[in-house]
């Protein structure tokens, strides 16, 4: 077992270090020294015991040993860290009303509002500055540590890590592909499932004949809702940028799933009922011949033109409705509620896989197993046709020491291309402009933004102006100017 120092960046989150505590925990590989640190000193500290008490629960599961700690000071937390995570919300969720409500004004309604669109670089604009600082005290304390970054916008603030120190060992780790992956594995255990008419029937597309084959060993057309094969069966070839990613070849256990999933995609659509799920994924299979690996709400705001019309809020007929900050402020209430209780309870914390490729990742980089995994790091030639030197969402191989990106061909229908193109050139207009504080280039970028450039001119820039002055309180004196 390798001894390790883990900074957490953000260490107060509640969700994705209980995660990271739980993986940990589950492999025999690593161990060390987790040190969390957070602005929120008393949300780190609230993990901190949620981790002692999963530890005291769980000790006929636990396989490594951690001491788990918090630091209330940045800079000693990175002080010889061999891994850096980075999970932070860009100061609150009410500055995130913002990102997402503000354009609806103008007729935008967004699903996410973090990535892409004005909430993407509204968000952006409240960010960067801190990732800007992040490699600069990476590159003073720890400039050989591993960095994985999961905050959004996730391709922005990993050219931020490269720009702030360009010699950083920095990805960007995204589950969205994962959760695609996972699709694939219903749609093959159906398939699996049925007798040879039944597999004739589905690779026809014929719904009426799949459903009387699953109807004879017992299944129901919704179990592919449910999968049973491993993910990491599924081996995907994966393109794009983070969340409006594609996957354009599929294979498990050597057999090619593409003419399969592309059978399943009709019967889908058969069946499409309000909210189900995947639609704009299957749409753009059946428009552009790849899978769409993110999801629909991600996929649909890099093509607001097609599937977020101006001026309309509702989106049922497109399988996803919006996710509301209100909303989200009540999720954020019951987590954490529950990670009080649960700390400080009687009740016991259950400890399982988060099904997240995260402490995979690592243990590769040790030398302990080497693992190919999508991953988001800047552009080597590894997406042909795409802005060398911006992060890319390709595959890359994780071995000791090492992460070796795979060559991911080029995008090969010409609209998806230009779009994924698009929206590269411009995030990686928009850090270089933050970097030299070129406000004037932040907005050009912003109105070049697929949602944003639907618009009047005049009606871009005053929106740009607006989302400036919601967040003036947390941005830096040039960008108020």
């Amino acid at each position: 077992m390798k001894n390790v120092t883990i900074a957490y960046i953000g260490g107060g989150s509640k969700n994705w270090a209980q995660k990271y505590f739980s993986d940990l925990l589950l492999q025999d590989k690593l161990g060390g020294i987790i040190r969390l640190y957070d602005i929120d000193n008393e949300a780190a500290k609230l993990n901190e015991k949620y981790y002692a008490k999963m530890v005291a629960d769980n000790k006929d599961t636990v396989k490594s040993e951690w001491k788990c700690v918090v630091e209330p000071s940045l800079d000693k937390a990175l002080t010889g860290a061999d891994i850096v995570l980075i999970s932070i919300l860009p100061y609150s969720l009410h500055n995130m009303y913002y990102d997402v409500h503000y354009a609806e004004k103008y007729g935008i309604y967004q699903p996410v509002g973090d990535t892409v669109g004005p909430g993407g670089y509204s968000r952006a604009l409240r960010t960067l500055g801190y990732f800007k600082f992040f490699g600069e005290k990476i590159k003073e304390n720890c400039p050989d540590a591993w960095v994985i970054n999961y905050t959004n916008p996730l391709s922005m603030c990993v050219n931020a890590l490269y720009t702030s120190f360009p010699e950083i060992k920095a990805f960007g780790c995204c589950h969205e592909v994962f959760s695609s992956q996972k699709l694939i594995c219903g749609i093959m255990d159906m398939y699996n499932a049925l007798d040879a008419d039944g597999q004739k029937a589905f690779l026809a597309s014929d719904l009426k004949g799949v459903k009387a084959a699953l109807g004879r060993c017992g299944k129901k057309f919704s179990d592919y809702k449910r999968p049973k094969t491993d993910r990491h069966e599924i081996h995907t070839n994966v393109q794009g940028i983070n969340h409006f990613t594609f996957i354009n070849e599929a294979s498990f256990k050597d057999k090619d799933v593409m003419p399969i999933y592309k059978a399943f995609v009709p019967m889908f659509n058969a069946r499409r009922r309000l909210f189900l799920k995947n639609i704009v994924k299957f749409d753009i299979y059946e428009k552009y011949g790849v899978f769409g690996a993110a999801g629909d709400r991600h996929l649909a705001e890099f093509v607001p033109e097609t599937y977020l019309p101006l001026g309309k809020k509702h989106y049922g007929t497109s399988g996803f409705i919006l996710t509301t900050v209100k909303n989200r402020l009540f999720r954020d209430f019951l987590r954490r509620k529950q990670l009080r209780l649960l700390a400080n309870g009687k009740r016991k914390i259950k400890i399982k896989a988060s099904g997240e490729e995260g402490v995979h990742q690592l243990i590769a980089l040790y030398g302990l197993g080497d693992l190919v995994s999508n991953v988001n790091i800047p552009n080597r030639g590894q997406a042909p046709g795409l802005p060398e030197g911006t992060a890319v969402e390709t595959n890359a191989k994780f071995s000791d020491g090492k992460i070796e990106p795979m060559n991911a061909g080029e995008i090969k229908n010409g609209f998806l291309r230009a779009r994924v193109t698009l929206h590269a050139e411009n995030q990686r207009d928009f850090i270089k402009a933050f970097f030299e504080e070129d406000k004037d280039g932040l907005r050009k970028v912003f109105m070049r933004d697929s949602s944003v450039a639907r618009l009047p001119e005049a009606t871009q820039s005053s929106l740009f102006d607006e989302l400036i002055d919601c967040n003036k309180d947390v941005l830096a004196d040039w960008l108020k100017k």
